[in-house]
């Protein structure tokens, strides 16, 4: 197998840039593509249809979990020898770690990943290599609480070390809070199939405004690491907090100064270094301070919506670019920002909720051109609650400033007309004709 033609495989199945779309990628990088699809979370079937579709040389395949997907992809290795393992899921960055790791191909070492998906080790690695984040203690039964409360000091940021969109993160201002936040953490179920009961107390960071900017006082690095360089794509700006820690929404490229822009970069770079990453997409969060940018977290994938929100604003394909990486091969274009690409989260409020209205999806993309998708999360007389999921529909759009995205953002989401009501009232009366 030579690097013009390379032998690719997809790991998917959960989570990340959707299976059709990293197709579209990866067949522009090669016509060798494998698939080891994830089953245990839906249909295989309609992957594996349009996989076939493309004509593809290689194999479409199927596992149960995370073990047997390395299981796959090394009998794979053996019929057909691979260049290069891609998954776009946190969910799934072990089986493509452990496959690289054991077939000698690019990529991140497995103890890497380890750290990029455990936010206690993370935090550890900052304070050994005086990487700027915040101050922090692990809780790793009830009886710490007390100590890391004396340690941190009150209010502070609970949160799970193994954790995905901002899920279990709370604000606690007494120790009561700090003790029902860990017992409903402890309760709390994870999407994850890795478990590490492990929990921080972090010092409080104000990420919630910039002021009155407009804009939360955090933002984002997009980075890829390819051919034994780092390369730092784009910053990218956050939408207020309203509503606890759950995100509101992400706009690229970013309205900072060169300044500002060159110091999240930089305190980016040292992160990424610190944990020892080397290959692919890494998303790393910053908050602003006025001491200077300090590290939340760094992720070993690329954020969720930013393969698309990349084709927007620079007609730019991320997806492909991380797959080349994983192939060992250098980037062969970088994005030129044409517009703002805005991606808007809706986070439903705190309690237990009926969905009584919303727009049809398909009229408010015919009212609004610029909208790229709208994905609402559930159906009209649906039962919502944030301790399930965060957010009542997403939207991603494009306009020419992040000025005007904010607004024709703001349009779309009246557009939209989602109604609650509280789950435990009854029923609205229904409207006179």
């Amino acid at each position: 197998m030579t690097t013009r033609n390379p032998h690719l495989l997809l790991i998917s199945g959960i989570g990340g840039h959707a299976p059709e779309d990293a197709l579209d990628s990866l067949a522009r990088i090669s016509t060798a593509v494998s698939v080891v699809h994830l089953s245990a979370w839906g249909d295989p079937e309609p992957v594996r249809a349009d996989w076939a579709r493309r004509g593809l040389e290689g194999e479409f395949l199927t596992a149960a979990d995370l073990d047997e997907a390395v299981t796959a992809g090394l009998a794979l290795h053996e019929r057909h020898a691979l260049s290069g393992v891609v998954t776009y899921s946190e969910l799934l960055l072990r089986p493509q770690a452990e496959l690289a790791e054991r077939l000698g191909l690019p990529g991140n070492t497995l103890a890497a990943v380890t750290v990029a998906q455990s936010k206690s080790l993370q935090r550890q690695v900052f304070a050994d290599h005086g990487v700027p984040s915040p101050r922090f203690a692990v809780v790793r039964e009830e009886r710490d609480l007390a100590a890391a409360a004396r340690e941190i000091g009150l209010p502070a940021v609970f949160k799970p070390s193994l954790g995905a969109g901002s899920q279990s993160v709370r604000l606690v201002t007494t120790q009561q809070e700090l003790v029902e936040a860990y017992r409903a953490g402890r309760a709390t179920a994870s999407a994850f199939l890795q478990k590490e009961d492990v929990f921080l107390l972090e010092e409080r960071l104000e990420l919630e405004a910039d002021g009155d900017t407009g804009w939360a006082a955090y933002c984002s690095v997009e980075s890829l690491l390819a051919a034994g360089e780092r390369h730092h794509l784009v910053v990218c700006d956050r939408l207020p907090l309203t509503h606890g820690y759950a995100e509101e929404g992400v706009s690229m490229p970013s309205r900072l100064d060169a300044a500002a822009r060159a110091a999240a970069v930089d305190c980016a770079d040292q992160a990424i270094a610190a944990i020892g990453l080397t290959t692919g997409a890494v998303h790393t969060e910053i908050a602003l301070t006025p001491a200077g940018p300090r590290v939340i977290e760094v992720n070993a994938r690329a954020g969720g919506p930013m393969p698309v929100m990349f084709e927007v604003s620079a007609d730019y394909d991320y997806a492909g670019q991380i797959a080349r990486s994983a192939a060992g091969l250098a980037p062969d274009t970088a994005p030129e920002f044409s517009r703002v690409a805005l991606l808007r989260m809706l986070p439903i409020p705190a309690g237990e909720w009926r969905v009584t209205a919303q727009s049809p999806t398909e009229e408010v993309l015919a009212a609004f051109p610029e909208l790229s998708y709208v994905a609402p999360r559930f159906k009209t007389g649906g039962q919502v609650s944030r301790n399930r999921t965060l957010h009542l529909a997403t939207f991603l759009l494009g306009a020419p400033t992040p000025g005007e995205a904010r607004a024709l953002a703001d349009r779309v989401e009246r557009a939209l007309g989602i109604e609650l009501e509280e789950a435990g009232a009854p029923p609205a009366p229904a409207r006179a004709a």
